[in-house]
């Protein structure tokens, strides 16, 4: 039976990805409905936060780009990389890296790939060399942005719901780790790029072009220098101030993430004391709760049966605040109403357990606003004030390429997380037994399956909400999770994904294309030696850090 929802998921991913925009989310959603009503699979809850917070950001972007500020970047970048070409192989990458690492989107490479192209070709460079790298440091530096989908998913994940299994990760614990495990990763790539293919003097397919006129030859690298001064002079004010805005939300997102005292606080609800027994087997729990209902003393049974820890204690878990439990525990457990009362057998990826209700008092802890609920405010309010001070028209928004994408990455996320959440908790038990002893032995054959993944899915956000889930539940440590962040850029290895596409076409040279074989395509090469490069960074940092 897995291998046929498997087989589900799979065919799910396959045609989603090839009907591309918000195909991918309604094929997750067939999916799912294959996996639920034929094969009755329990859908699990939907990835509600990680949409709203995708959504939240992805309207200040577009509100961003309609105000002018994204045009102001380009033109700023395109000064920069027009007054340094002999390093453009090395500045082109650093350029788009950044730009994504500031707008949370890769999208924005579109408009300075052109720039990098011709600067390029007018100065003698391979354009193939900086076009390639700049387009793989767009991708690996959403797994570095704090307000990326794939961030925001990731902290979702790490500081939401898998704090119940002990994971307590901050924004600040991604950033230090992905940061510069991911620029470190793209400069090493940018020297491997940098030896890439002939010199354009030498090229046969760019001479070729010359002399067919295909091409115009090369203009003197500073011909333009003029024109980008005067476009910087001539922006509004209202496009600046939008920049202004949109960084201040950028900043406000990683200090409320970094320093958690910063967020409000509240008493909410009651702590409950409880105690559980845990077995290997289903079987072996019915007999424990039948022998609990006769009569059996639930302290002597948990130190004879139970295969936790807690057994010498005699199953007592302390005081959990609301919300801070295992799922599985928490809704079980709002059924009981007075100490002493069991749970019914509960089924959890540790084992089958028997709960019981021990006491309750009031909250002790304050419960702090989660990360989620942040980056939404915040980013709903510089959306807010951008339209308010800036002037922005709402229409101009919603029509933009920013927005648009954002939308459907939100519709793609939706359908295929949710597909793969269903999927893999339906599926635990199998999945436990047969990889969890593997991953735990070699935690980078997980990177390697989210590799794999983010190429069937053309997305991080959704490769991460549809797979971590499965590395949380398996107990692979939160840090090397986080090490393993990278191998969610996996999109470059079939070259159809849009930035790949348009890089091809900016280059009129010809330098940068598709092999003959598909996959012997630019981008390969710098793509693994990027990708591979952060992974390996990144378990050396949580190494030092953690």
């Amino acid at each position: 039976m897995f291998w046929l929802e498997f087989t589900v998921v799979l065919a799910a991913i396959f045609v989603g990805a090839r009907l591309g925009g918000i195909g991918l989310g309604v094929m997750g959603g067939l999916g799912l409905a294959v996996l639920t009503f034929l094969f009755h699979l329990q859908p699990t809850a939907p990835p509600i936060d990680v949409m709203l917070m995708i959504a939240a950001v992805v309207t200040a972007a577009g509100v961003l780009q309609a105000a002018g500020g994204l045009d102001y970047l380009v033109s700023l970048a395109e000064r920069i990389l027009r007054n340094n070409p002999d390093r453009i192989t090395f500045l082109g990458p650093m350029v788009t890296y950044f730009f994504t690492l500031f707008a949370g989107t890769g999208h924005v490479a579109y408009s300075v790939l052109p720039v990098i192209a011709e600067v390029a070709r007018e100065t003698g460079v391979r354009p193939e060399r900086p076009m390639s790298i700049s387009v793989i440091a767009s991708q690996q530096a959403i797994t570095a942005s704090p307000i990326a989908a794939a961030t925001v998913a990731l902290l979702g994940l790490l500081g939401g719901s898998a704090a119940k299994f002990g994971f307590n990760v901050e924004l600040i614990d991604i950033l230090k780790v992905c940061i510069p495990s991911t620029f470190i990763g793209v400069i090493i790539a940018a020297f491997v790029s940098n030896k890439m293919g002939r010199d354009l003097d030498k090229d046969p397919e760019y001479q070729k072009r010359l002399q067919e006129g295909l091409v115009p030859p090369p203009r003197n690298a500073g011909a333009d220098s003029a024109k980008v001064n005067e476009a910087i002079a001539n922006t509004p004010a209202s496009a600046k101030v939008a920049v202004a805005l949109f960084l201040v939300g950028t900043i406000l997102v990683v200090l409320f993430g970094s320093f958690p005292q910063m967020r409000p606080e509240w008493s909410v609800g009651s702590d409950t004391r409880i105690s559980h027994i845990v077995v290997k087997s289903e079987t072996e729990a019915k007999q424990v709760l039948a022998q609990l209902k006769s009569g059996g003393n639930f302290s002597d049974v948990a130190k004879q049966c139970s295969v936790d820890a807690t057994a010498t204690t005699g199953g007592d878990l302390g005081w959990q605040a609301k919300g801070k439990m295992i799922p599985e525990f928490e809704k079980a457990c709002a059924k009981l109403k007075k100490p002493g009362d069991l749970t019914e057998v509960i089924k959890t990826p540790f084992g089958y357990h028997i709960v019981k209700f021990d006491d309750k008092r009031p909250a002790q802890n304050k419960e702090k606003m989660g990360m989620p609920h942040v980056i939404e405010i915040v980013m709903l309010t510089i959306a807010a004030l951008m339209l308010l001070l800036c002037k922005v028209k709402v229409s101009r928004v919603v029509e933009g390429s920013v927005f648009i994408a954002g939308i459907q990455a939100v519709i793609a996320i939706f359908g295929i997380a949710w597909m793969g959440d269903t999927f893999f908790q339906g599926n635990m038990e199998f999945l436990s037994g047969s990889i969890k002893g593997m991953v735990t032995t070699a935690p980078w054959l997980f990177a390697f399956a989210l590799f794999v993944l983010s190429i069937l899915l053309y997305s991080q956000a959704a490769t991460v909400r549809a797979l971590m889930p499965l590395g949380i539940s398996l107990g692979i440590p939160a840090p090397f999770l986080i090490a393993m962040f990278p191998a969610v850029n996996g999109y470059f290895f079939i070259p159809n994904y849009p930035t790949v596409v348009a890089a091809i076409n900016f280059d009129r040279t010809g330098t940068t294309g598709i092999g003959r074989y598909v996959l012997n395509h630019s981008f390969m090469i710098p793509g693994l030696v990027a990708t591979f490069s952060s992974i390996g960074i990144g378990f050396l940092l949580v190494k030092l850090m953690f």
